[in-house]
C-alpha cells in the first residue's frame, strides 16, 4: 500500500455536506488561519466531491501542523478526517512554476484516493488508527450519497435542530446602532470558531460571547458602530442550515 508523502495541501473529508458552501470555507478558514498563511481553500458541491475539502498552505510546516492539530476535530457536528493531498494544487503549482495550462487538476474523490493508495475493500482488520479510517471511506462515501438520494431526515438533525427562538427584550436589542451586535437564532451545533469565522472578516472585530443557558444565541463586540453596521447589514438572514437563518440587530 502507497504512503502519502508531506505537501502544503491537506484532504478533509468526513464534513458536513448540508452546510453552505460559503459558511464551511469561512470555518475552515478561520481554524486554519492559525498554523500558517492560508492560499486556497477548495469545497466543491458536486455528488462526487461533497463533503470533502482541499486547504492549500504556503509551506509543509504549517500544513502538517495544521493536520496534527485538528484531524478527529468535529465542526458542524461531524469529526474532520485529515490527510495530506495527493497531487499539488494549482496555486502551488503556478507559484513554483511547474503548472501547465493544458492540463486542468482534477480533485481527487475518495473513492480514487482509495484506488490510488491500493486500498481494496477486502481489507480486514489492520494495527494502526489511521488505516482503519482509510479504510472506512468507502462506507462514508456510500452513506453520504444515500442520504443524498433519499432525503434522509437525520441529515438535517446532524446540522442541529431548530431551537425555539426566544423574544428578545426591549432593553436587550433595538435600532440604535452600538458596538455589540446581539445574534439569535442559531444552530445548536453552531460554535464559537464558526461564529468568529464569519464576523472577524469585518475590520475592528473584538469577539463572540456565548450566553450561558442560550444556545441559540451570542453577542459580537466590535470597535466601532461603524464596524458593526456593516457586518450586521450583510450577515443579518445569513443561513447557517439549509432552513435556519439567524438574525442580527444591535444590543443595547
Amino acid at each position: 500500500m502507497a504512503s502519502i508523502p508531506p505537501s502544503q495541501t491537506i484532504y478533509i473529508r468526513n464534513l458536513n455536506d448540508k452546510i453552505q458552501k460559503d459558511v464551511l470555507k469561512h470555518t475552515l478558514y478561520s481554524l486554519c488561519i492559525s498554523y500558517g498563511r492560508v492560499l486556497d481553500i477548495v469545497a466543491l458541491k458536486t455528488l462526487k466531491m461533497r463533503g470533502q475539502a482541499f486547504i492549500v498552505f504556503s509551506d509543509i510546516t504549517s500544513s502538517t501542523a495544521a493536520l496534527r492539530q485538528l484531524d478527529g476535530r468535529t465542526i458542524f457536528g461531524r469529526p474532520m478526517h485529515i490527510e495530506y493531498a495527493l497531487s499539488k494544487s494549482n496555486i502551488v503549482a503556478q507559484n513554483d512554476g511547474t503548472f501547465r495550462f493544458n492540463e486542468p487538476h482534477k480533485h481527487k474523490s475518495g473513492k480514487q484516493r482509495k484506488q490510488l493508495l491500493g486500498i481494496t475493500d477486502d481489507m480486514a482488520t489492520v494495527s494502526s488508527g489511521g488505516e482503519k479510517r482509510r479504510q472506512s471511506e468507502g462506507a462514508d462515501e456510500h452513506v453520504a450519497k444515500r442520504r443524498v438520494t433519499e432525503n434522509e431526515d437525520e441529515s438535517d438533525e446532524e446540522i442541529g435542530p431548530a431551537v425555539p427562538q426566544t423574544s428578545s427584550s426591549a432593553e436587550d436589542v433595538g435600532d440604535v446602532p452600538s458596538l455589540t451586535l446581539f445574534v439569535t437564532n442559531l444552530p445548536e451545533t453552531v460554535s464559537v470558531d464558526v461564529l468568529t469565522g464569519l464576523f472577524q472578516q469585518y475590520a475592528g472585530f473584538k469577539q463572540v460571547r456565548r450566553i450561558p443557558g442560550k444556545i441559540d444565541m451570542a453577542f459580537v463586540d466590535y470597535e466601532s458602530v461603524e464596524s458593526a453596521t456593516t457586518a450586521r447589514g450583510v450577515l443579518d438572514g445569513f443561513k447557517l442550515s439549509a432552513e435556519q437563518a439567524m438574525k442580527v440587530a444591535y444590543s443595547r
